[in-house]
């Protein structure tokens, strides 16, 4: 451990040790690319979702319900808030997730990011075809190579025992 790791040291809560380094200071230029694309897909995903199901009728966003002939649905309400609350909701907990810089974070990316990309191609194949199911499919595409682009991170201890770097000398 160098003279810096040590003085950045801090024993952490929750039987885990900390650096300073790994939780404060800025994010990556990858990260952030990372947090813009998901926050604004979440942005994007929550106010089309919420639009959708307020009017059903598809009306505030231009939406035919002739459209959904193939699909389960008879109006746009239940495809709106499950893009509201999946889509959007899955965007803004992974942008949260990576924010805070948490373990989970690189997971949730991966799945909201491929999850896009399965509802675009639904889309596509049973809706009808838009130039912006192509530009959504390209974000989640995205998302997963920058989410798996990321370091891993770190292991944590099986036990949950406080971990302590080989030189470390308890206080006292």
């Amino acid at each position: 451990m160098t003279k810096r790791e040590k003085k950045n040291y801090r024993p952490g809560g929750y039987g885990r040790e900390r650096h300073v380094s790994q939780n404060r200071g800025r994010h990556v230029p990858q990260e952030r690319l990372l947090m813009g694309l998901e926050f604004s897909t979440a942005a994007a995903a929550l106010g089309g979702g919420v639009l959708l199901a307020v009017r059903p009728d598809g009306a505030f966003l231009h939406a035919d319900p002739a459209v959904l002939r193939r699909t389960p649905f008879s109006t746009w309400r239940l495809p709106g808030l499950l893009l509201a609350g999946g889509c959007g909701g899955g965007y803004a907990l992974a942008g949260l997730l990576h924010l805070r810089r948490s373990r989970a974070a690189r997971l949730i990316s991966v799945a909201a990011g491929t999850a896009l990309v399965g509802l675009e191609m639904w889309e596509i194949a049973f809706i009808e075809y838009q130039p912006l199911e192509v530009l959504f499919a390209g974000v989640g595409i995205a998302v997963v190579v920058l989410a798996l682009r990321l370091p891993a991170p770190a292991p944590s201890s099986a036990s949950g025992a406080q971990q302590h770097p080989p030189d470390y000398a308890p206080p006292g």
